[in-house]
């Protein structure tokens, strides 16, 4: 253009878009005292050129497999609203921990918007087929839940998140409430789940964090939850445990249970190997409780508060960020 075609409180700009690739190919593995695990999987950002995400994984570990295959359409319909599908098929064989054995197929349809400000909703409807397989040697009550069984449920969380960044966060809070409400059901358990994170940099150096987990599950009809449904600490929770075993035994296997609640609180440990830029150390304690079984008030009573402290080590690496944790028991 001529300077003379623009006015002089104007500027062109040239843009220039060059192509890149699209797809990627991801796989990771890890192993820890409660077992091993890989995952592999196939994702195109950007099918077509139209901006849908299409995602394919693979997950095998000790006990479970698991596939799934999803399509998120992160402006569907220029709505700025996501329309995200999925489907999924898992076997899950924990007859040596827990005394049962599920093969689950199904589909799950929703959403995820900011209605507003830092406030995130995203409701979803599944629909999924079970089967449950129980241990011969399992109690009476465990027994009485082989079958299979077809659910489908409203489910959706609300996040309020005030973070200062996704990935290791320095500062601020998120706090999540998420609800499964049953549509059909054979036992029309009605889940419940709360999370809250702080993270707080007294001198920007060290990080403290905090957070908690409370989280409940029970029949709106009267009858016993699913022993696929009940409530089970993850290990990521309860460093130092087994994961999944902690809380009511019935005969022998950890049934779950109910109710459940953790607390975690860890500080970075700044300047401890200050030439390791990528490597970040911090102190831990975590404690926690599963409790509460439908069918016997007996095998109830034998959940307590557990509790752990350890050293935890991240360590980010070409390949993507490795995590360690060395953990003793305290109760």
């Amino acid at each position: 253009y001529k300077s003379t075609d623009i006015d002089q409180s104007n500027k062109v700009i040239d843009i220039t878009v060059e192509e890149r690739p699209t797809g990627e190919i991801f796989a990771g593995a890890g192993t820890g005292t409660s077992g091993s695990n890989f995952s592999l999987g196939i994702k195109e950002n950007n099918y077509l050129g139209t901006g849908i995400k299409l995602d394919t994984n693979v997950k095998i570990s000790d006990d479970s497999l698991l596939g799934k295959f999803s399509v998120n359409n992160p402006n569907f319909n220029n709505s700025d609203k996501s329309l995200i599908t999925s489907l999924e098929a898992s076997q899950s064989d924990f007859m040596s921990k827990y005394g049962y054995k599920t093969n689950k197929t199904g589909f799950e349809i929703g959403t995820s918007f900011e209605q507003y400000d830092d406030i995130y909703f995203s409701p979803t409807i599944e629909s999924y087929l079970e089967s449950v397989k129980i241990s011969s040697s399992a109690s009476k009550n465990m027994k009485k839940q082989k079958g299979d069984y077809f659910d489908t449920s409203f489910n959706y969380g609300l996040t309020l998140n005030k973070l200062n960044q996704s990935f290791q966060p320095s500062s601020g809070y998120s706090s999540t409430f998420y609800q499964s409400i049953p549509l059909y059901a054979d036992d029309w358990s009605l889940n419940n789940e709360f999370r809250y994170s702080r993270y707080y940099s007294p001198n920007d150096s060290a990080i403290l964090s905090f957070r908690f987990l409370a989280a409940s599950i029970n029949s709106l009809s009267g009858d016993d939850v699913r022993i696929s449904k009940r409530i089970f600490l993850p290990s990521k929770r309860m460093r130092g445990f087994e994961s999944g075993k902690i809380g009511p035994v019935d005969e022998g296997d950890y049934v779950g249970g109910n109710y459940a609640t953790a607390l975690n609180l860890a500080t970075t440990l700044p300047g401890l190997l200050s030439n390791l830029e990528d490597v970040d150390f911090s102190l831990f304690i975590d404690a926690g409780n599963v409790w509460g079984v439908d069918y016997s008030d007996t095998v109830s009573s034998n959940s307590k508060i557990r509790s752990s402290t350890g050293l935890g080590i991240d360590w980010l690496t070409p390949i993507g960020p490795l995590n360690f944790s060395f953990a003793k028991t305290i109760s």
